[in-house]
């Protein structure tokens, strides 16, 4: 077991505010305490250290070399203790400690991140536990918040997902000279599908009889970036792709664009806290903007 500490955070406190507003008197003042109080402190900083960290000049006061050394190695120290102190207050005054919020893996990223970006700043305080699933259902994973292709009772629609049928430049189906294809057309090519495992794809739209399956929509961008298949991929998950003429979007007939809906949903509405409320309220905004 490590011995306790000789020094407390306190003592590096009053260091850190005598150097930083220049003098004993002007620490006092910042720390409301008397100018006796504030010299003692350091004192016994200095005797428990066997150290001298300051040097006083009249009433200027410099860090010795060690002394500065020690206290660049106390400010990180410091200033966990005052974000600690600062949770504490707002987990008083009702913030959650936690959220946790499931996504479906077809939901923006860049709309995600811009809204957590924003709840971090509003409740710098509460942790986010993100988890990313693909065709995700509430049943399935264990949080606070949702964002899901299936909506229960009291869920709401956020926005729906464009995925677009799309293949390589230089696949064989885009050098085809139909100027439409259709189920006939694809089913002796390979397609790759997003899909969970736990969560099969269900849907009535033209597919090919040879299926590859990745769980991510990175995965399944680059299977197709490859040239080693076409399929199903959310716009703006290919956006850079389609603007350069790397990805080309499938003639198809009929079923050339999927949209899938996805739901806000609470866990529980009544239960839900402060920031959790707030949350959701940033992701209903982003996607009305």
């Amino acid at each position: 077991m490590s011995p306790l500490p000789r020094t407390s955070l306190e003592q590096w406190l009053v260091l850190q505010t005598i150097v930083d507003t220049g003098g004993f008197h002007q620490a006092a003042e910042t720390l409301h305490r008397s100018q006796s109080s504030v010299s003692y402190a350091v004192a016994r900083l200095q005797e428990r250290l066997d150290l001298q960290l300051l040097q006083v000049d009249g009433r200027k006061a410099a860090l010795t070399p060690i002394g500065r050394a020690l206290l660049e190695d106390a400010r990180p120290l410091i200033n966990e203790l005052a974000t600690l102190e600062l949770r504490a207050q707002a987990l008083k005054q009702g913030a959650e400690a936690q959220i946790r919020l499931a996504v479906d893996s077809l939901y923006p990223k860049a709309a995600l991140f811009a809204a957590l970006a924003r709840f971090a700043q509003a409740f710098p305080h509460t942790r986010v536990g993100l988890t990313e699933v693909v065709r995700l259902t509430p049943q399935r994973s264990a949080a606070d918040l949702y964002i899901a292709m299936q909506g229960l009772a009291g869920g709401e629609r956020l926005m729906e997902a464009e995925l677009l049928a799309v293949a390589q430049r230089d696949h064989p189906l885009h050098r085809s000279r139909k100027a439409t294809l259709g189920a006939s057309d694809l089913a002796h090519h390979l397609q790759v599908r997003l899909e969970s495992h736990a969560q099969p794809a269900r849907d009535s739209a033209p597919a090919a009889q040879q299926t590859w399956t990745v769980n991510s929509v990175e995965a399944a961008v680059e299977a197709i970036r490859s040239g080693l298949c076409f399929g199903w991929l959310p716009r703006q998950a290919i956006a850079a792709a389609l603007a350069t003429g790397e990805l080309l979007a499938l003639p198809l007939g009929s079923g050339r664009v999927r949209m899938i809906p996805l739901n806000l949903i609470y866990a529980d509405y009544e239960r839900a806290g402060p920031a959790t409320h707030a949350l959701a309220r940033i992701l209903r905004e982003r996607d009305n903007t």
